[in-house]
């Protein structure tokens, strides 16, 4: 008997030992993480209801690689690209070739010979007020991995759709000055893309200056003298198009024949055509001499020619 008690209390002492690390176990577990969540998301919101995960903002989207130029596609139809007047009316697409617009104008500060922004038309799916123009800074392309494609007549942006949500606008006409309008602009796609220092102000001294214009206005503008005689009417402008910079004026003369190839240098926009109500027109700030002897040229397309520019800039420069 003593023999089957003393088996039987150490069947209970080891029993009670293997309860006790089982309990040990058990306690030294991490506790159920969506219970303990829960529990606190409970005591501290006033419902006692757990908030919905947060969703990701799609409008979010890191910025286009940086590059130093806009890319030309293809490269042999770069020409196609120099003159101001066939940029106009080019798709505007989104990162995966979808239609977002159409470019039917450029914002160019003259002074500073650089096109600044493009005016687009948006296709309906951007739910964008109908006869809004949507203001993309050209620096989007050039500074932003941009594509400018001749034998599409496309200009391709590193942007999906959503990020044109809220993107500012301008009603089609609109007086560019004063430039109230840029400050919004500029910080709207700051967030989206590198923007660069070139704005609608001049950088001259004596305080800020404007000298903006559509390029729909610049084609077909008369330049004068400084006594206002007519020196003839611009045809057209040539361009840099890997960064937006405009280096001629293709003017047709009041007289003679042929065209001139002016340097944007040496012109001026009054300040009076830049008022609300006033046209726009040209200034020459050489001697109308120099206008008269300047070489002559037969055709746009043959402003294209490096040579010749590098000729006509030592012109002007002189």
């Amino acid at each position: 008997m003593k023999r089957f008690r003393c088996l039987a209390i150490l069947l209970s002492l080891a029993l009670a030992l293997m309860a006790c690390q089982l309990i040990q176990q058990i306690s030294k577990q991490p506790a159920e993480p969506t219970s303990v969540a829960t529990a606190s998301l409970e005591k501290n919101t006033p419902t006692g209801k757990v908030p919905q995960t947060e969703q990701a903002d799609p409008t979010v989207k890191q910025k286009p690689p940086q590059s130093q130029a806009a890319e030309i596609r293809p490269k042999e139809m770069r020409t196609k690209l120099t003159h101001l007047s066939n940029l106009i009316g080019y798709q505007v697409e989104d990162e995966n070739g979808d239609k977002l617009g159409v470019a039917s104008d450029y914002i160019v500060n003259t002074c500073e010979t650089y096109i600044i922004y493009i005016l687009m038309e948006p296709v309906a799916s951007l739910n964008i007020a109908p006869g809004s123009l949507v203001v993309i800074p050209f620096e989007a392309v050039t500074i932003n991995s941009g594509v400018l494609d001749a034998q599409n007549k496309a200009i391709q942006l590193r942007l999906i759709p959503e990020q044109f949500l809220g993107a500012p606008t301008l009603p089609a006409g609109k007086q560019l000055t004063p430039t109230d309008w840029e400050g919004a602009t500029r910080d709207f796609w700051m967030k989206a893309v590198r923007i660069g220092k070139l704005a609608t102000s001049c950088n001259v001294s004596g305080g800020p200056t404007y000298k903006v214009a559509y390029a729909t206005q610049l084609l077909g503008v008369e330049l004068y003298d400084g006594n206002k005689n007519l020196l003839g009417s611009v045809q057209d402008a040539i361009l840099e198009p890997e960064s937006g910079k405009i280096g001629f004026y293709i003017v047709k003369p009041a007289k003679g024949d042929g065209l001139v190839m002016v340097s944007l240098g040496v012109t001026n926009i009054p300040k009076e055509a830049l008022l609300p109500g006033g046209a726009l027109t040209l200034v020459l700030l050489a001697q109308p001499a120099v206008f008269w002897d300047a070489p002559r040229i037969t055709s746009v397309d043959q402003a294209d020619d490096f040579a010749l520019q590098a000729k006509m800039r030592q012109y002007w420069g002189r």
